[in-house]
């Protein structure tokens, strides 16, 4: 009886141990899995930042780039093709360079290949924005969004007819706040507020979401209303707009996308395959891994699109007018995205790229 009882307890000991000791493997096979993802998700993060210093050597090379001057030894650079697709234009897009245990993934994209949110005037740009967004064909939908938008920058009280000032609408909100415009005054400190007959500028895309009407289904895609499965769903505008106040109000052709190039004036969807096809003919767009530029295909200018696409020329006379004032081939400040990744594991950073004129007259770039 005495050696069936200790034969038990010992059991019990023995399960009791189990239990300890298993208990005590798995938390360490959960803290070495924790300690691994953070030595990896350091790694990613430094190669992250080691990709944001490459995109700004390779701007730093594309003022130094030329073209069909430059010499042999200038060519053979590693560096070179990448460097002379920005100093055309060209957007760069899945740049992968292979570093230590991991990689690192750069999109270069002048900011000027985006519709600027602050510099755009007409009904007729948003309501092509919409569309590519694939906001509703509704005209109340859409006039309500454009006049909240007005009504939110603008410096006076007086409500658009679909509009919403700060008094009648957001200051009765819980909690309630100020719409960016209410009573700005000039300033000569910050670019921020501009003349009262103008508007005042967003600091972010995001910023349209405190505004009446703006929802994150229209400026990211989804559906205009949750569990609405019935209407196909927005792909959202975020994508084509910017608020850079470097960006301009026209259009880098060279490196707009093809969702951005439908936004512009008489610009269908054959018409943008038309336009990017005729500028990619030297390399593969986006110029990702090893791809190279054969020959210059980049647009020098507006004009220049039209002689090479002349399906362009069957635009009405209004639709070439307005195409040809808001098409434009300079970029100078780029949006570099630069995504570090060890093994599965990876860290994103943006950057804006720029020049800015020095006191002793020579260029420097900014970050």
């Amino acid at each position: 009886m005495k050696r069936g009882s200790a034969l038990i307890i010992v059991l019990w000991v023995v399960a009791l141990l189990s239990v300890l000791i298993g208990g005590f493997a798995f938390d360490m096979h959960v803290e070495a899995k924790i300690v691994s993802h953070l030595r990896k998700r350091l790694k990613a993060e430094y190669l992250s930042k080691a990709g944001l210093e490459y995109a700004q050597a390779l701007f730093i090379h594309s003022q130094e780039v030329k073209g069909k001057g430059d010499s042999d030894e200038m060519k053979g650079k590693y560096w070179y093709d990448s460097a002379k697709r920005l100093r055309q234009g060209y957007a760069i897009m899945g740049l992968t360079v292979k570093l230590g245990e991991g990689t690192f993934i750069l999109d270069i994209l002048p900011e000027p290949a985006l519709r600027n949110l602050n510099a755009i005037k007409d009904d007729e740009d948003w309501d092509a924005i919409f569309t590519v967004g694939g906001v509703p064909d509704d005209i109340n939908l859409r006039k309500e969004l454009i006049d909240c938008l007005y009504d939110w920058r603008d410096p006076d009280d007086d409500r658009s007819t679909d509009g919403a000032e700060t008094d009648d609408y957001y200051a009765r909100l819980d909690p309630p706040y100020k719409a960016r415009g209410h009573k700005a005054t000039v300033s000569s400190k910050t670019s921020k507020v501009m003349t009262p007959d103008k508007m005042v500028n967003l600091d972010t895309i995001e910023e349209l979401l405190l505004i009446k009407g703006w929802s994150h289904a229209i400026l990211y895609g989804g559906y205009a209303e949750d569990g609405d499965t019935n209407s196909a769903p927005m792909t959202g505008i975020a994508d084509l707009l910017t608020v850079s106040p470097e960006a301009g109000e026209t259009v880098n052709i060279n490196a707009a996308s093809k969702r951005v190039l439908m936004t512009l004036p008489g610009i269908d969807s054959t018409l943008a395959d038309a336009i990017i096809a005729e500028r990619e003919k030297g390399g593969r767009q986006g110029l990702t891994g090893g791809a190279q530029i054969s020959e210059d295909y980049f647009y020098t200018d507006v004009n220049n699109l039209f002689s090479r696409v002349p399906e362009l020329n069957r635009l009405t006379a209004e639709e070439q007018q307005r195409l040809k004032a808001l098409g434009g081939t300079a970029s100078s400040v780029l949006r570099v995205r630069s995504s570090g990744v060890v093994h599965g594991v990876e860290y994103r950073m943006t950057s804006t790229l720029g020049v800015t004129a020095s006191g002793n007259g020579t260029a420097q770039i900014r970050k």
